[in-house]
Formats: structure tokens, sequence, C-alpha cells
């Protein structure tokens, strides 16, 4: 009697369709492990002032809320930024060319925070000062992974931008150069001047309409160069002003009382925040006040006006070099 094969066959068939489908799940599986392996690599976190906040490692769609440390230190390290908070005129010579053609998301003001902007950009990362985005956190979040950098001490910020970026060993590198320059200034500061140099700091502004002198590192942390000034051995005239509170960063100068801005030498800057003509009206009627040219320093032509992009509005390597360099200029 014959043995039929055919059971043989259709069970050899059978098997052979049952481990080719188990190849395909076991591959899919795998795939799919690879890829959530992948992107899991691709995120890390950082933890901010909202809390923890899964980003990006290698990002390279940025928006920057703001055009003070967010953009100035993105530009200065080389990362990818597709659009920035509005860049004033003073700005613009804080960044590079590429940064200035950068699009605006229109962000002007703490309350001017322009969402749709920002998701037409369509970013990887938000990065921006806390007192912008805070209020917008969520909205914010919801476009992009968002890290918002607390007003603080500007080194702070330098850093918590460049955290963002993945850059902090390249931005401590730069801010270990910055001390190197500060270091050698200071020497040659004090062969210059080796009794000491009274320095005044003026602002002129019409957002307060009237002048203003800079205090101490101690109340301007935000203040690149008070920084600088602090690592160079000066102290601003505004701390020996009779009533002045050191804790605050400024203090107000009435135009009677001009004699209080005096020093061995006055540096002052017109305008701030960015906008480089605000103020003209205060600073002609400061210097064509008969009690400015009694000044000491105005007599011996030592009042000098500097740029105040890189003295009010720097973040960056860029303006912490302009203040050295009017710091050589001035006082060497």
């Amino acid at each position: 009697m014959r043995i039929s094969n055919t059971g043989n066959r259709r069970y050899a068939i059978g098997a052979a369709v049952l481990s080719l489908t188990m190849l395909f799940v076991t591959a899919c599986s795998s795939s799919e492990a690879k890829t959530d392996t992948s992107t899991v690599s691709q995120i890390r976190t950082i933890e901010t002032p909202m809390g923890l906040v899964e980003i990006p490692k290698d990002p390279q769609r940025i928006v920057s809320l703001d055009a003070y440390v967010g953009l100035q230190t993105l530009d200065e390290l080389g990362v990818p930024v597709v659009a920035t908070g509005t860049l004033g005129g003073g700005l613009r010579r804080l960044v590079s060319e590429d940064a200035q053609a950068l699009p605006s998301i229109g962000v002007t003001a703490l309350d001017d925070v322009q969402l749709e902007a920002i998701a037409a950009a369509a970013p990887d990362l938000i990065v921006g000062r806390q007192p912008i985005g805070e209020k917008y956190y969520d909205e914010l979040s919801s476009i992009a992974p968002t890290v918002l950098i607390p007003f603080v001490y500007w080194r702070d910020q330098y850093i918590g931008v460049a955290d963002a970026a993945g850059l902090v060993a390249e931005a401590t590198e730069n801010l270990s150069a910055l001390d190197e320059s500060i270091a050698t200034l200071r020497t040659d500061v004090k062969a210059a001047w080796p009794d000491g140099v009274r320095l005044s700091v003026v602002r002129v502004s019409d957002t307060s309409g009237d002048v203003r002198t800079y205090n101490t590192l101690d109340a301007s942390t935000t203040f690149l160069y008070a920084d600088i000034l602090s690592g160079v051995g000066i102290t601003p005239t505004a701390n020996s002003l009779r009533g002045a509170d050191p804790t605050k960063v400024n203090s107000a100068v009435s135009s009677e009382n001009l004699s209080l801005i005096d020093g061995d030498v006055i540096i002052y800057y017109v305008g701030a925040g960015g906008q480089a003509d605000a103020g003209t009206a205060v600073e002609e009627a400061l210097t064509t006040n008969p009690l400015w040219s009694k000044l000491s320093a105005v007599q011996a032509d030592k009042a000098f006006q500097v740029n105040s992009a890189p003295w009010f509005d720097a973040y960056n390597l860029a303006g912490a070099n302009a203040v050295i360099e009017d710091l050589r200029r001035i006082l060497l």
C-alpha cells in the first residue's frame, strides 16, 4: 500500500510560512527597538527654572525669544538659529550678519510673545529669558521643548544658553579667554594709574528722562561691563555718593547735582535696550548744562561717550571685547 506525501508537504509548507512570519515579526520588533533606542539617544534632559525639560542633543532649528543673551550666545557659538526676538538697531553690532538677517518673531517686550510666528518657524528648541517666556511657557512648550534662562549673573545666563545647545565646554573656554584679557587689562591699568582711577559710568536715557550713574558688580550682576570693571579692580564712583544704596543698580542724578558724577574719568553712553538714538535730547541737555563744563573730568578732556550696546545690552564676547577696547582706549 502506498502512503501519500500530501500531508507531509502541507506540514512542511505550513512550518515554512510560520518560520517566515516569526522572522518578519522579530525583524519588525528589532527595528522598532532600534528606532526607540535611537530616539532616546538623541534626547537629553536638563534642569531649568520650570523643571526638567527633555531637549534634542543636537538642535538644528532654535528660536531665541530675545536678541540679548539668547541670540548673542547662540550666534557666537555657531548654533543654528531660525528666528529671534526683535533685533534693535544698537544690538546689530553684537551679532553676525547672518544673525542680523534672521526673521523676527516680534518679541520686543515681556508681554509681546508672538506664538503664531514662533510656531511658523518650526523650531525643535526654544530658548529665552525667563521673564519673557514664563507667562507663555505652556503654549511655548506645546510648540517645542522650551528652556528659559533666569535673569541672573550674565555669565550664568551665558552658560545656561550654551547648556541648552550642548556647548558648555565651548562657552567655558570663551569665558576663560575673557578672564585672561581682563587680567591683562588689570595689570596695564594699575601701571597707568598706580594710585587708582576714579571712574564714573553714566547712562543718559529718555526712558527715565534723567542721568543715572551705575554701581558695582554686587548690584549690577546682569551688566557685563560691571563684571569687567570688577575684574580690573575699578569701583565706579557712584558707590561713594552720599546716600547711595550699593544694593541698587544705579543712582539718579538731577541736573543741578551733576558734580556727583565727576571723577578722574567719565564714561557715558546714550540710549539702551537696542535703541541707539534714545536719550539724545537728554544728552544735549546734559552736555550744554553749565555745570557739565565745570566737571574736572570734562575740563581735562576725560569725558568719553561710548556705544550703549556693549555697555548695556551685551551678553557675549563680542560685547565684552568692545568694552575692554573702550577701557584701553580711554584709560591707557
